[in-house]
Order: structure tokens, then sequence, then C-alpha cells
């Protein structure tokens, strides 16, 4: 973006939107002073009051952005973590609206995620989520979706740290990683609980799934709770389904339910894929899943998607290692 308020007339943004009849498209060019999960606001000139436009109206954002943050995006895409943060970093130095700002925070989530990192990842989405009340991009919350095992240690530590923030936010986060911590367990879950009652809708609807992750530590899922837990997955925003898609693909696994503990981490492998960590290990789990259910054609075709589509991950790595390779078959001479 221009670290100046005021732009060219050659470089203004586009907002692409649908009218509020529903009838065609209309197209409002100017400069974006605010866009969050609420609204976006474009000032034109020969205008006195800017258009506010509600987001459900929203067919397309098309903003002016900096040389730094477009190479930064060129570099995500490619899987060059290295090359994108620092892209994002010298563009965040030189952007001076605030809503541009959250934008290349953004970025860094995504950044992070790709690499696993969910200290850096977390950091970076307290920093967007605490610039402003209705941000967007909460679809980026790099919570803890896994069940068993011990959490990393520096993400234990990063996340002591995030507990004593103000907070709802950070409360959830700091729990969703320490509910794997030895230590600290007893404590996340009795504020994952707490946070089922947050006024945000947002941490609302995850606490409470994230409280399933300590159900079924705690005990053996029945068809019940399946039950309940399918039909809140049914109330989430579409774009927050997929950690609780991935727990409900765990839960049918652990009843022996192949087929739909399949489908329900192959969802989260599909839609879900800014974590590309969760969405490799739920490739890889709904493949296993596909292998137990005498699936075997399928499953191979799962484990050849996941080296392809994430490379260098703990789930890739693991997934190449226990697979056997094809028998060779002998050439014979005419």
């Amino acid at each position: 973006m221009l670290a100046t308020d005021r732009l060219p007339a050659q470089a203004r943004d586009r907002v692409i939107v649908r009218q509020a009849e529903g009838r065609g498209r209309l197209t409002h060019v100017g400069q974006i002073t605010d866009y969050d999960a609420v609204e976006v606001v474009v000032k034109a000139r020969g205008r006195a009051t800017p258009w506010r436009i509600p987001a459900d109206r929203i067919v397309s954002v098309i903003p002016v952005r900096s040389a730094p943050h477009l190479a930064a995006l060129k570099h995500l895409k490619r899987g060059e973590l290295i090359e994108a943060e620092q892209s994002f970093r010298t563009a965040l130095n030189g952007a001076s609206r605030a809503w541009v700002r959250r934008e290349l925070l953004a970025g860094l989530v995504r950044c992070a995620l790709h690499g696993g990192d969910y200290r850096r990842a977390g950091s970076h989405f307290l920093s967007l989520s605490e610039s402003a009340r209705r941000a967007r991009h909460f679809e980026l919350v790099p919570l803890d979706w896994r069940i068993t095992g011990t959490v990393d240690p520096s993400v234990a530590s990063e996340a002591k740290a995030w507990r004593v923030r103000t907070g709802d936010v950070a409360a959830l986060l700091a729990a969703s990683h320490l509910l794997r911590d030895s230590g600290y367990a007893v404590e996340a879950e009795s504020q994952l609980r707490k946070l089922r009652i947050s006024p945000d809708p947002r941490v609302r609807g995850l606490a409470v799934a994230q409280c399933w992750r300590a159900d079924m530590k705690n005990g053996k899922v029945t068809p019940r709770h399946l039950d309940t837990w399918t039909r809140h997955i049914r109330k989430l925003p579409l774009e927050l389904r997929g950690g609780p898609r991935f727990v409900i693909g765990l839960a049918r696994l652990q009843r022996r339910q192949f087929q739909p503990a399949a489908s329900a981490l192959m969802w989260t492998s599909l839609v879900f894929d800014d974590d590309r960590f969760l969405a490799a290990r739920a490739t890889q789990l709904a493949a296993n899943s596909l292998l137990s259910d005498n699936q075997s054609t399928a499953a191979q075709t799962l484990y050849r998607d996941l080296q392809q589509r994430f490379p260098g991950t703990p789930a890739a790595r693991e997934s190449a290692a226990t697979q056997t390779p094809p028998p060779r078959t002998r050439r014979t001479t005419p």
C-alpha cells in the first residue's frame, strides 16, 4: 500500500459490491479508509460522505498495493517464506492506514502457519486482533487442535505469556496450546470452559469445540456427543469449521467409523489449508482411515496428495517413511 493517505488518480482502490436489491453489481472507486469484518469504508472524490458497504454485500476488493506487499504475496504463494516475511515487514514499515497494517499482519500469520511456527503465528495474530475490535482474518487464529502428544516447548513458553494478556482471544489461544502441557492442562481446560460464554461469538464457538479435545482425553466419545458436536459445527461460520471438523474426524476415527472420519478430515484438508501443518495431518489421518477401511487405492491417492500439497511437513515425512514402495516389475528381454 502507499504510505500516504492521499492517492493519485491512477492509484485508487476498487470495491465491487452487490446491489442491495440483488440486481447486478456496482464498482466503487476511491480510497479505502477502513475495512473490517463488518464493513468497508470508501472515500471518493466529489462525495461529502464516504460509502459504507456492509461486508455481506462485498463481491471483491481490489486495493492498490505497494511493491513490497505485492512481492510478499508472490513469495508466499511460491512457499518462499523467508523472502515473504521480509517483504511483509518492509511493507508494514511503510504502511500508514490501519486496515492495511492489519492485512500485512495477516500475511505474517500466514507465513508462520505455512512453516508450522505456532509461536510466531500466535504473536502476530494477537497483534492483529488487538489492533481492532472487528478485525478481519479471524479464521487464521492459530489454535491447537491435536489431542495426543505434548505441546512444543517454545509454543508452551509463549502461551504462558499469552495467559496474562487481556481479552478473550488471548485467553483462547493460550488455553488451546496449554491443554497439551501437563503442568497447565487443568487450568487450560477450566479456561476453555469459561470461554464458552464469551461475549465474542467467534471465541465462544471455538471454545466449545476446543472443549471437545478435553472430552476426548477424559473418556470415550458417545454417539450423543457426536450428534451435539455436529449440530454445533453447522452453526459456526464456514471459515471457522476446519479445526472443529478435525476433532470430529479424530472422534470418529476413535470409534472406528473410518469413512465418516475420512470425510471430516478431508474437509479440514481441503477447506482449511491456511494452517498447512494441520491440513497435512488431516490428509494423513484421512488416508490412514481409508486404509483401515480396506480402501487401499483411495488411501494411496491421498498419500500421494499429501506429498504433493504439503512437502516438508511432519505428516508428509512420517507418511513417506511408513509407506512401502510398490514392488518393481522385472523387465524381460524379448
